[in-house]
């Protein structure tokens, strides 16, 4: 279980190493030029003081979306701080992957986000992108852990970008009765380590009904486990 610390608006100068990035953790990239839009990257790696390797997302990827020689700025989400840093584009790469090597920031602006502790769970959960047709098939997945913020998922796939909302649903137990819980997350993050099939998704709840953050604060405190 996570120990909760405060959050706010305060943005805080901080290592990048400090930051704890995973191999395979999803990123934004944007070049500094009129009318780029932003990128879905992942972070493969990074060498202090010399740089961080970054690239698209999926392994038949052929193309960074970067150019040497140009700055970009790079965003992310760790699971408890947002942060972005402005860095130069030093080479890209297509073999053996397609990547780009960005020269190392000494601090990367970061905000801390995480408000709840996270309660460990292993729970069968559902999900399908929010908005789309109640009869449209859900994908399976697994809920890894939970707050009346938030959730992470262990899911086969990553279930959309960052900040697509997605619709999920589980079966758990209210004070010995069955309860059917039907949340919407924001994706905050998502990422898969190397040698593991699975996507772990971070979520943010959005819009929660008096009910639901009844449930989430009961379950979480009570660690009750679901049907």
């Amino acid at each position: 279980m996570d120990t909760p610390e405060p959050a706010g608006d305060t943005i805080l100068r901080i290592p990048l190493k400090s930051m704890g990035l995973r191999s395979g953790m999803a990123l934004q990239t944007r070049r500094l030029v009129e009318g780029a839009s932003k990128k879905e990257a992942q972070f493969f790696g990074a060498i202090e003081g010399k740089g961080v390797m970054v690239g698209p997302p999926g392994s038949d990827a052929t193309q960074t979306g970067l150019e040497e020689g140009e700055v970009c700025v790079v965003r992310g989400f760790t699971g408890q701080y947002e942060f972005s840093f402005l860095s130069k584009v030093l080479q890209t790469f297509e073999k053996p992957f397609a990547y780009a090597l960005l020269a190392y920031p000494a601090q990367v602006d970061a905000k801390k986000v995480r408000q709840s502790m996270r309660t460990k769970v292993s729970w069968p959960t559902q999900a399908r992108p929010a908005g789309v047709a109640e009869d449209t098939p859900a994908l399976d997945l697994m809920l890894v852990d939970i707050s009346p913020a938030g959730a992470m998922v262990s899911s086969p796939a990553t279930l959309g970008g960052i900040g697509d909302l997605v619709q999920l649903g589980m079966d758990v137990q209210f004070e010995d009765n069955p309860v059917r819980l039907q949340l919407t997350g924001s994706i905050c993050h998502h990422n898969r380590a190397a040698g593991q099939d699975q996507f772990f998704v971070g979520l943010a709840f959005k819009n929660l009904s008096q009910n639901d953050k009844l449930v989430l604060h009961y379950l979480t405190q009570a660690q009750v486990p679901n049907a």
